[in-house]
């Protein structure tokens, strides 16, 4: 059943020592970290990045070893760096999330006895997204360590409704302790207040060749299963379609993930079609120039943040009937949801949009 999420300020005798624990994009977390500091909890993170982020909101920061990917041996010195952090730490709460810190914290968090031990589950990853042989084999070894992950848990929460059910069929999660709260959230007004002046923003469009064209954009790391592929293959399609009356972009860092990377080889045997940009910072800029928002994925997502900054940019939002992705979207109402993996649907949908510019306000 979904929650409203309150914050309520601890007990002025009790020291509520909070450690929010992520990976590399622990730094998304700061809003909230800054909320539950305001509500006069003593906050900090850990991540596997540096704490150049956390130095200006002055929020304690915890470096710790974390390897993307299948290494086991990695993940066990991670488990280990994580129990000596909370041992020397002594916080009252630990709240993880992404994949594998939500196994890794919670393990590591019981045996350093830790009171409060809260995983937020933000989908399930390329286990449950690829077909592949080594991810149906690895599909029991990640049940059996979520339940473990389960029973060190003192609550469960998911994203979407879809994880929900499969944790609960496969007795991953406790029943009563757990429950749905969509999505991570946003900070609305700082992803519009991010966006520059008129002016500034004519000089990017003139930076990236933009005129009177419909802007199609996609912002995702260069990964296979976030659907980079099919959106290259639909916008070659639809370019050839209509020509000069579309622009395409697309925008994120390339990836290393080994066969699910998309090499830069590919994207630029498009650049016919699509205006690849690279990592950029300007992501509200990018938004406030796009007139449609495209997002493929068939990963097992929890929420894409990626989705709810596009909408709170009041563009209209083109993605998969995934778990997590149709949790944003409402096929009509707000944008269109096309089958994953099926370039000439999605080209046929943005094509529809491009042309119609009642569909899009």
């Amino acid at each position: 059943m979904s929650e409203s999420l309150r914050i309520e300020s601890p007990p002025r005798t009790m020291a509520a020592k909070l450690n929010y624990i992520g990976g590399e994009d622990v730094e998304l977390r700061i809003p909230l970290l800054e909320r539950l500091r305001a509500c006069g909890f003593s906050v900090s993170a850990s991540g596997s990045r540096t704490a150049e982020p956390f130095k200006l909101p002055g929020i304690e920061f915890f470096q710790y070893p974390l390897e993307r990917g299948i290494h086991p041996l990695a993940d066990r010195a991670s488990q280990r760096a994580l129990r000596e952090l909370f041992l020397r730490q002594r916080p009252s709460i630990v709240h993880a999330f992404d994949t594998k810190p939500t196994i890794l914290a919670m393990l590591a968090a019981r045996a350093a006895q830790v009171p409060c031990r809260i995983r937020t589950i933000t989908g399930m990853g390329y286990i449950f997204s690829s077909s592949s042989l080594l991810a149906l084999s690895l599909r029991p070894i990640y049940c059996r360590l979520q339940r473990r992950a389960g029973a060190s848990a003192t609550y469960t929460i998911f994203q979407n409704r879809d994880d929900q059910a499969y944790f609960l069929a496969n007795r991953m999660v406790d029943p009563n302790r757990q429950s749905v709260v969509l999505s991570s959230g946003i900070d609305v007004a700082g992803v519009t207040q991010r966006r520059s002046s008129e002016s500034q923003l004519s000089h990017l469009r003139a930076e990236l060749g933009i005129d009177q064209q419909v802007v199609v954009t996609m912002i995702s790391r260069m990964v296979k299963h976030k659907g980079v592929t099919e959106f290259l293959v639909a916008a070659r399609a639809v370019k050839q379609k209509l020509g000069s009356q579309v622009h395409f972009l697309l925008v994120g860092p390339l990836a290393s993930e080994g066969r699910q990377a998309v090499d830069a080889q590919m994207i630029k045997s498009y650049r016919d079609a699509v205006q690849y940009l690279g990592p950029r910072q300007d992501i509200s800029d990018l938004l406030a120039v796009s007139h449609l928002f495209v997002l493929p994925s068939y990963y097992r997502e929890g929420v894409p943040r990626v989705l709810l900054e596009a909408g709170a940019m009041r563009l209209p939002l083109l993605t998969t009937d995934m778990p997590g992705c149709r949790e944003v979207v409402r096929d009509g109402i707000n944008g269109r949801i096309v089958p994953p993996r099926n370039a000439h649907q999605l080209a046929a949908a943005i094509s529809e949009l491009v042309c119609a510019k009642e569909l899009r306000a």
